[in-house]
C-alpha cells in the first residue's frame, strides 16, 4: 500500500489521492511517468516529483524513518506491508503513569521474529542499543505513553522511529477503549494465567517481584509480552480494515503479506523460563 499512497504529499488528502488513482496514476512510478507526460497539472508534478523519487528510494532502502514526518497518525498504517520484517512490536510496564517521576519496570518487545524482554535492575541499560536496530515502532498508545517514558528514562536512545500507534488507527475504525477491550471485540485470547491482569495489577507485581516473588517477575513478563504479541494480529486485522477503505481501484495485492503467527502462550513460558532462569 505504501507505494500506492499520495497523501504524504503537499496538498494531496484522501479524495484527491483517491482522484489521482481514478486517473489510472496506481503509484508513485505512475505518478512520476505522468509528471515527465505533464498529465498532472503543472504546481503538483513540479512540487511533488522530487518527494515522490525520495520515497522510491527510501522505500527501497528500507528507511521508514523517513516518512515519520509525512504520514498523518491515523495513515502510519500504511508502512506496514512494506516494513513488516523491521518493525518492533512494543510494550512497557512502569511503576506509575510520570515519565518524570516513575520508573520502567520491563520492557517487553518482539523484533526480527524474536522476543526480547528487558526488566529494570538486570539488562534495561542494553535497551537503547537493542531499539536502535529498528525503523518502524508498533505500540499500542505508545505515542502518548510509552515513548514520552522512554525519552525521559532514555535520553541517548534513538527514538526517531516511524510510529504505528494501534490506537489511532483502530479508534478510526470504530474500536474504542483499552487494548484488552478492543482485544475481546476482536476475539482475541490471552493465557489464563494473566486474564484479569490490568496495568495497576502490573505495578502491584513488580512490587511483589521486588520483595522476593520470582513468580510475581514471571507473571509480568507473560502479562507485557502478551500484549506485545496480540499487536501483531491487531496491525494485520487493522490493516486489512484499512486497505479495503482506501477504494484503491487495484485492491488485489495491496496487502500480501502473510498473517504472522505470534507465540502461543506455552511458547512465551518456555521462552520465559529460559530467560529468567538464565538471569
Amino acid at each position: 500500500m505504501l507505494r500506492n499512497t499520495f497523501i504524504h504529499l503537499p496538498g494531496v488528502g484522501p479524495v484527491r489521492e483517491r482522484s489521482l488513482w481514478m486517473q489510472g496514476i496506481l503509484d508513485w512510478e505512475c505518478f512520476l511517468a505522468a509528471a515527465e507526460n505533464n498529465r498532472l497539472c503543472n504546481s503538483l508534478g513540479r512540487s511533488a516529483a522530487p518527494l515522490v523519487r525520495r520515497s522510491l528510494e527510501a522505500t527501497s532502502g528500507g528507511d521508514a524513518r523517513f516518512f515519520a514526518p509525512l504520514l498523518p497518525t491515523r495513515e502510519t498504517w500504511r508502512l506496514y506491508s512494506e516494513f513488516s520484517g523491521q518493525a518492533l512490536f512494543l510494550d512497557i510496564e512502569t511503576t506509575g503513569l510520570s515519565p518524570h517521576y516513575d520508573q520502567v519496570t520491563t520492557i517487553g518487545a518482539l523484533g526480527d521474529g524474536k522476543l526480547a524482554l528487558f526488566v529494570n535492575g538486570f539488562n534495561l541499560d542494553q535497551f537503547p542499543a537493542y531499539i536502535a536496530r529498528f525503523p518502524l515502532l508498533v505500540t499500542f498508545n505508545g505515542s502518548q505513553f510509552d515513548v514520552p517514558f522512554l525519552r525521559a528514562h532514555f535520553p541517548e536512545a534513538r527514538l526517531d522511529q516511524a510510529h504505528i500507534d494501534l490506537r489511532f488507527v483502530l479508534g478510526s475504525l470504530g474500536y474504542r477503549g483499552g487494548l484488552k477491550a478492543i482485544e475481546r471485540t476482536l476475539g482475541l485470547n490471552r493465557d489464563p494465567a494473566v486474564q484479569g491482569v490490568d496495568g495497576f495489577e502490573a505495578v502491584r507485581l513488580w512490587h511483589s517481584y521486588r520483595r522476593g516473588d520470582r513468580a510475581a517477575l514471571t507473571k509480568l513478563a507473560l502479562y507485557n509480552l502478551t500484549d506485545v504479541v496480540n499487536m501483531v494480529e491487531l496491525v494485520e486485522i487493522a490493516v486489512r480494515h484499512k486497505t479495503r477503505l482506501t477504494q484503491h481501484p487495484n485492491q488485489e495485492g495491496l496487502f500480501d503479506q502473510p498473517a504472522t503467527r505470534k507465540p502461543d502462550s506455552e511458547y512465551i513460558g518456555t521462552w520465559l523460563g529460559e530467560h529468567l532462569e538464565a538471569g
